[in-house]
Order: structure tokens, then C-alpha cells, then sequence
């Protein structure tokens, strides 16, 4: 399986990594020959996203609680409503689409897996077709099937292919977990079919045995039944006796309630003046209870009034209380910010008088800030003037610094004249070997000249810079009582402000002067017209009382009334004798249907019990027949019984303690070489593994078990299990283990070819040195098992460069 291009949208990872919804990393415009590929990047860069998904199956191995989609959710790593995985990857010469697509709405949430095959001929993306009929239709299971069918189950793939983030060790996993995954990915799983084909079996024979057995237990209680049967055949005919009492009984019990209903009818006939009497004095305690009613609605209506009025009154005297209260608490509220101004009447006349002196005082410093700027009018330019002066001079001293260092050379030049064989002799002016120095002894007068030119301009820009110095000492002495007067200025102007803002108050202590006195009655007025409100109220209190205690004591008055009408009719009416109704007469009909169902039902039971009589008779016949099968049916459970344990052994030597451990047992020592193979390449012989399938008990049986032993060479000793290993060596050794495992897969062409290899952070707890252990086992297995390459993810930037080509996701 090689990925060759990932497209991402909607992926938390993605998004938080790089703050928007889409991805798309295109592997082909990677070297062919790069064989390590590392993704690099900080935290949180999404590396591990992108790593989970540059593989077919329906999950993110990082994230999966099991090696497969088993044990994993997209909706847990998908932001916003919608989501996409897009993969173009290549098998076995063919190319595949994988198109992973999830929507949400609401609590409602959809998803499509479909995978596609690019056809040879045309070159277009076609459904994927399985030759038994499987189409990748949408549904995960179809697309599940479709990716096993072509890479193998995930489990061989999660454990040999992919080292996923904080996976489990081979040391983590129990016996017969790690026996399974060997299985799968030493292409065992033909012996696991075939062993749940035996159970199959074995489950089909033994539902013919249960079926067997109870018919066995059905045909030995047959003897009782017939004993049962009898006894019951005899129990009814006792019953039927009884049944015929009964029901002789039933018909005596009718003829009675038939006399009963016969005696009610003809007194009901000779009562009709009784029922005139009564249908009178029921009439008129209606009327009595009618007119009663009446007169409490009218009581009712006369006091609703009266309150209503009363209610009304209280509404207003309210509102004039609050009213008068309002104005009382206004009022106080005014009065108080009126002598509050009142008691500011000394500070408001001293600061007019302030204001006055500080004006004048004002004015003197404005005319010395005015006369202090006047004469710092020259300030400037005087500044600029002497810093021109100064870079000049500093110019010049370096310009003369320079001169005399040409000169030094020229003259150390000339010197050379003295120094040849050819000195005092007519070629001396002539040789061409003195003539640098010849031209430096021509050239020195005029540097000579030169440097005392430079020398005296020199002079004069010190004059100048001097005389200059004198006057920018004036401005600074200037500029100093200008900040004085600056400083002055300020603090009058802000006692000025103070004095300005108090004065400012005049008017409104002329106000405060007037409107005390006429707040002060207004006040008293209000709280004059307050208690009279509060008055007014108790006395309308008083009168609603009043009215609901009339009101009460009429409503009493005419309930007595009434009370006593209706009892003088109530009384007339007992004393007329009980009529006989229509419930008792129509109760006595029921007596009489009730005693001839009774009857029918005593005529049915005999009935009933005549049937079973027969029934069991016949039931008692085929119980003696039936009883004669149990020899026959017990002969053929047997056989079942044995051919089950027959096919329970042969599911047993088919399944993981059988052909698969024997499986499992010859591969080991071949695995072990293989990983040992790679241990010496990355640590020169010092570790060395064994693989121990099975282990001796006490009594001396053999128990099958899954135990990883290493011995390193430097410490010496009786070997160590992996899990007791320190973390940076048990990864080591784990991932050539994982290696090892895959390279025998391969190599045995026993599983599906893959050509990349993929490892998510695997090297966190190795030291520096182990880390390039760790990289030189990754080509090592690159090498023996015919990988092209290897994606991997690593924080260690030492390793970035020992990587063929790298990948910054942060770039992306």
C-alpha cells in the first residue's frame, strides 16, 4: 500500500493546527528515491492527524481504543457540519480513491464510504466490486470490506505496518490477544475459520441432542402420565356428579328470584299517589333553594357596590397621600442643596476677590515668558551652528590624523634611496627599482603643505566654537527662568481656575437666598395635607369593615330562611312511604339473568368436564403408544453426544491452542532471528531476544503462553522480560520485534505485500544515541524487507537531518 495524495476537510486537528477548514499534501512531488520521509512541526501542528489518514482503513490509529475501526468515531474528530477524507493510494499496481464523507444536522448525523477503483483501460474512477458481489454501495460495512478483501484485516496492518502513537507494546498485550494478532498477521485466519466452522457443527449436532434429550424426558414421563391420566379420568367423574347437584341447586335459586321480581312489580303498581306527593315537594324545595338564590345574588350585588365606592375613595385618598409625600421628599431634597449653598456664602465672596489678584498676578509672568522667548529667538541657530562647527572640526582632525600617516609612508618609502648599492652614482635617479620611492620623495613637500593648511583651519574652528560656547551658556541660563516662569504660570493658573469656579456660585446664592423660605411653607403645607390623607384612610377602613360585617350577617339571616323552608318540606317528604324505583325493579331482573346464566353455566361445565373425560381417554391411549420410543431415542442421542466431542477437538486443534500456537511456535524461532538480525545492525550484538510459546508447569504439562525474553550482553545476567525493560529499551526492542514480525510475513509470502512503513512518535523516551540506533533499524528494515519508504513523525531535529526528505506540516 503506498498513499500518494490526502485531502482534508473539516478535521478538528486541521483546523486547530492551521486555522482553516481544508488540507490537500500531494506525496508524488516527493523524490522517488527518498525512503525516509519525516513530518515535522511543533505541537499541535496536526502531524498526527495527517499521519492516522495516509491509510485506508476507517479510523485514526492514534485515537482507536482497538486496532480497527472497532474502537473508533469520526464524529469525535471532525469540526462543523460537514467533514471530507479524500485518499489517492496505490496497491499492487492498482490505484485506489478512498471518499470518507460525514454531515451533521442537528443531533442527526450521515456518513459515506465509498471506495473507488481506477480503471486500467480508461482511466476512470469506477466503484469498488469484490468477485463475490460486494459493491463499495456508501455503507462503512461494505467499505470495510471492500479495503480487507484487498490489505488484509486492520490488525495485521495496525501491528506490523503502523506504529501508532502510545499503541501497546508486544509485552502489554494478554496471551490470547497477541496470539490472535500473530494470527491474523501470519495469515492464520484459514485455521480460524475452519475451527468456528467445527463449532458450527458441533452447535448444530448438539441442538439435535437438546432436541433428543427432551424428547428422552418427554417419552420417560410417559409411564406417569398414563398413572396421571388414569387418576384423572377418575377425578372427573366425581367432579361431574357434583356438577349435577349444582346445578339442580342453580335452578331452585332462579325460580325464587323469578317470585322475588314478580312481588316488586305488582307493589310499584299500587304506589302512584305517593309519587304525586313526592314529585310536589321535591318541586317546591327546588323553588325555595331557587328564590333563595335570588335573593343572595341581590345582597350580593348591593354590597359589591357599596365596596366598590368605598374602594374607589380609598384609591383617591391614596393617591393624594402619595402625592403629598412625593412633593414633601422633593421638596426636602431641594431645600437641602438650597442651605448647602447657603453655607458657602464666605468662600464664594473671598473668591471673587482671588480671582481679581490672580489676574494681575497672571498677566506680570505672561510678560517675563514673553521677554524670555524673545531672547532665546538666536537659541537654535546657535545650536546648529556649533554642531556643524563640531563635526567640521572633527572632519579636519581626521583628514590631518590620516595626512600625517601618509606622510610617515611616503617618507619611509623615500628612506629606501639611501639604502641601494647604486647610492652617490648617476643611476641612482634613474634606477627602476627606486621608483615608488623616488615619486614618495617628490610627493612629500606637498603633503607637508597640505597638513599645515589643515592645521590652521583647525585653529580657527576652535576660535569659532569657543566664542560660540559663550552664547549658548546665555540661552541656557535663559531657558532655565523661562522654565521657572513656565512652572509659575502654571500653579496661578490653576488657583485661578479654583477661585474662578467658587465665584461662579454668586447666582446661585442669590437664588438659595430667595427660594429657602417659600420651600420651607410649601412643606409644612404638604405635610398638613398628608395627615389628613392618613385620616381619611383609618376612616375608610372602618367603613369597609362595617359593610362586609352587614353583608355577613344578612347573607346568615337568609341562609336560616331557607334552611328552615326546606326542612319543613324534607319532613313531609320522609314521612312518605319508601316507593319501590326503577334500580330495585331493574336489580331483580338482574338477580334473575344472574341466576340463569348460573344455570347455564352449571349445564356448560358438565359439558365441558364430558369433553375432557374424552380428551383424556385419548391423551391416556397415545401416552402408552409414545412411551415405547424412549429405548430408540436414547440409542441416537448417544451418537450425537459422541460426534460432538469429535468436533469440539477438531475446533480445539483448529483454533489458537491448536494449529494456530503449532503455527505460531515454528514461526517464532525465525521471527526471533529476524529481530535479532536487526538488533545487531543497530546495537552491534548487544541485545538479543527470545520468543518462548510455551512454558512448563509444575506437574510438568506444557502451558501455551507468549513471553519476550532479552539478554544484553554489556549487563550480562539471566536475561530480562520486555516489560521489565527501561522505556528507551523497550521501544527498541518492541519495534524491531514489530519489524521482525512483518519482514517473516513478508518474506514467507504469506500476507499481502505492502510498500510503506509508518511510526508516530515511537522515539520520545530514547536518549540522543539511541535515537540514531533507532534510525539506522528504520533502513535497515527499509532494506531487508523490500519497503520503497517510511513516514515518520519525530521532535528531535537531529533526526529531521538523517531523514531522505522532510515534510514541515506548518507550511502546508
Amino acid at each position: 500500500m503506498k498513499p500518494k495524495k490526502l485531502k482534508l476537510q473539516g478535521f478538528a486537528g486541521i483546523f486547530y493546527a492551521f486555522g482553516r477548514d481544508e488540507l490537500v499534501l500531494d506525496l508524488m512531488s516527493i523524490p522517488a528515491a527518498a525512503m525516509l520521509v519525516c513530518l515535522i512541526g511543533p505541537n499541535g501542528a496536526g502531524k498526527t492527524t495527517i499521519l492516522d489518514n495516509l491509510q485506508p482503513y476507517r479510523c485514526m490509529p492514534s485515537r482507536s481504543t482497538t486496532l480497527g475501526p472497532g474502537g473508533f468515531s469520526y464524529w469525535d474528530q471532525i469540526k462543523g457540519p460537514s467533514a471530507l477524507k479524500e485518499l489517492d493510494w496505490e496497491h499492487a499496481g492498482v490505484d485506489y480513491r478512498t471518499v470518507l464523507s460525514f454531515r451533521v444536522a442537528g443531533k442527526t448525523t450521515k456518513a459515506d464510504c465509498y471506495l473507488y477503483r481506477c480503471a486500467a483501460d480508461t482511466g476512470t474512477w469506477e466503484p469498488m466490486a469484490l468477485p463475490d458481489g460486494t459493491l463499495s454501495d456508501g455503507k462503512a460495512v461494505t467499505y470495510d470490506r471492500c479495503v480487507d478483501e484487498i490489505l488484509g484485516p486492520p490488525e495485521r496492518f495496525f501491528t506490523a505496518q503502523f506504529s501508532a502513537q502510545k499503541r501497546k507494546t508486544i509485552a502489554q498485550y494478554e496471551v490470547g490477544d497477541i496470539k490472535s494478532i500473530l494470527a491474523s498477521v501470519l495469515n492464520l485466519d484459514d485455521f480460524h475459520d475452519l475451527s468456528g466452522k467445527s463449532n458450527q457443527v458441533a452447535k448444530f449436532i448438539k441442538q439435535r441432542l437438546d432436541q433428543l434429550n427432551g424428547e428422552l424426558a418427554e417419552a420417560r414421563k410417559y409411564d406417569t402420565e398414563v398413572a396421571l391420566a388414569n387418576e384423572e379420568i377418575n377425578r372427573i367423574a366425581g367432579v361431574l356428579v357434583t356438577a349435577k347437584a349444582d346445578e339442580q341447586a342453580k335452578v331452585t335459586t332462579l325460580e325464587q328470584a323469578r317470585q322475588a321480581q314478580s312481588l316488586l312489580e305488582a307493589k310499584r303498581d299500587t304506589q302512584a299517589r305517593d309519587i304525586e306527593e313526592r314529585k310536589f315537594l321535591t318541586t317546591q324545595i327546588a323553588n325555595a333553594t331557587t328564590k333563595a338564590a335570588a335573593r343572595l345574588s341581590e345582597l350580593l350585588l348591593q354590597v359589591d357596590g357599596q365596596r366598590k365606592a368605598l374602594q374607589a375613595e380609598v384609591a383617591t385618598n391614596r393617591t393624594e397621600q402619595s402625592r403629598a409625600e412625593q412633593v414633601i421628599a422633593n421638596g426636602g431634597q431641594d431645600l437641602a442643596r438650597q442651605r448647602a449653598v447657603l453655607s458657602q456664602r464666605e468662600s464664594i465672596l473671598a473668591a471673587g476677590n482671588a480671582v481679581a489678584a490672580a489676574n494681575a498676578t497672571l498677566a506680570e509672568v505672561d510678560n517675563g515668558i514673553a521677554l524670555a522667548k524673545s531672547q532665546l529667538g538666536t537659541a537654535a541657530a546657535d545650536r546648529a551652528t556649533m554642531q556643524r562647527l563640531v563635526g567640521e572640526r572633527a572632519a579636519l582632525q581626521s583628514q590631518g590624523e590620516a595626512q600625517k600617516q601618509v606622510i610617515v609612508r611616503l617618507k619611509q618609502t623615500a628612506a629606501l634611496i639611501e639604502e641601494v648599492p647604486c647610492k652617490g652614482t648617476g643611476l641612482q635617479g634613474q634606477c627602476k627599482l627606486l621608483v615608488n620611492a623616488n615619486e614618495a620623495a617628490g610627493a612629500i613637500p606637498k603633503n607637508e603643505s597640505d597638513l599645515v593648511a589643515k592645521r590652521q583651519a583647525y585653529e580657527a574652528l576652535v576660535a569659532q566654537i569657543v566664542a560660540l560656547q559663550v552664547s549658548i551658556d546665555g540661552h541656557l541660563a535663559t531657558e532655565a527662568n523661562l522654565e521657572q516662569l513656565q512652572l509659575k504660570r502654571k500653579g496661578i493658573s490653576g488657583e485661578l481656575a479654583t477661585a474662578t469656579a467658587t465665584a461662579a456660585k454668586q447666582p446661585l446664592l442669590d437664588e438659595a437666598e430667595l427660594r429657602v423660605p417659600a420651600l420651607e411653607a410649601d412643606i409644612a403645607e404638604h405635610k398638613r395635607m398628608r395627615d389628613a390623607a392618613l385620616q381619611r384612610a383609618e376612616t375608610l377602613r372602618v367603613q369597609l369593615q362595617q359593610v362586609d360585617v352587614q353583608h355577613q350577617g344578612a347573607i346568615s339571616e337568609l341562609e336560616a330562611s331557607h334552611a328552615q323552608e326546606v326542612k319543613e318540606y324534607q319532613d313531609r317528604l320522609n314521612s312518605l312511604a319508601e316507593p319501590v324505583t326503577d334500580v330495585e325493579v331493574n336489580r331483580a331482573k338482574g338477580s334473575v339473568e344472574a341466576a340463569n346464566r348460573g344455570v347455564q353455566d352449571a349445564r356448560a361445565r358438565q359439558a365441558a368436564l364430558g369433553e375432557q373425560q374424552t380428551m383424556m381417554v385419548g391423551k391416556l391411549e397415545a401416552a402408552r403408544a409414545l412411551a415405547a420410543r424412549s429405548a430408540h431415542i436414547k440409542v441416537m442421542a448417544e451418537k450425537c453426544a459422541e460426534e460432538i466431542g469429535l468436533w469440539k477437538r477438531l475446533e480445539k486443534g483448529l483454533g489458537n491452542d491448536g494449529c494456530v500456537a503449532l503455527s505460531i511456535d515454528d514461526a517464532g524461532p525465525e521471527i526471533a532471528v529476524i529481530c535479532n538480525n536487526l538488533l545487531k545492525e543497530c546495537f552491534a550484538g548487544r541485545f538479543v531476544v527470545r520468543l518462548d510459546t510455551q512454558t512448563a508447569q509444575k506437574n510438568g504439562n506444557l502451558k501455551e503462553t507468549f513471553e519476550v525474553t532479552v539478554f544484553d550482553s554489556s549487563r550480562g545476567g539471566d536475561g530480562k522480560k520486555l516489560r521489565d525493560m527501561s522505556g528507551g529499551e523497550e521501544v527498541l526492542v518492541n519495534e524491531c520485534l514489530t519489524r521482525a514480525i512483518a519482514l517473516y510475513a513478508s518474506q514467507s509470502n504469506q500476507t499481502t505485500s505492502y510498500q510503506t512503513l509508518f511510526t508516530d512518535e515511537t522515539d520520545g523516551a530514547l536518549d540522543p544515541k539511541a535515537k540514531r540506533t533507532f534510525m539506522a533499524m528504520k533502513r535497515a528494515v527499509l532494506a531487508q524487507g523490500g519497503y520503497e519508504r517510511e513516514y515518520f513523525i519525530t521532535h528531535t531535529p537531529e533526526l529531521w537531518s538523517m531523514a531522505d526528505f522532510t515534510i514541515d506540516v506548518a507550511k502546508l
